[in-house]
């Protein structure tokens, strides 16, 4: 399976709700909403790398597995 954030090798993990998630040796563990997962897909978007990995760094700092949404995402043409 792949990261989606870098493309990476990444494992994918069994997750309740309208999600996926992974956990990649470089991005570390995330969700992203199926929801973003079809408009990226559509838009012909991808994740910028850098920003997503300090964005998600950030978002463990309470201890939680970070989860990527649509409204979180910055969608550049």
């Amino acid at each position: 399976m792949n990261c989606l954030i870098c493309v990476g090798v990444a494992q994918r993990i069994q997750c309740a709700g309208p999600w996926e998630e992974r956990d990649c040796p470089d991005c570390g563990r995330y969700r992203v909403s199926d929801e973003l997962i079809l408009t990226l897909m559509e838009q012909g978007q991808i994740f910028d790398v850098s920003k997503t990995r300090s964005w998600l760094a950030s978002q463990r700092i309470d201890g939680f597995i970070p989860s990527i949404e649509v409204h979180e995402a910055l969608l550049v043409p």
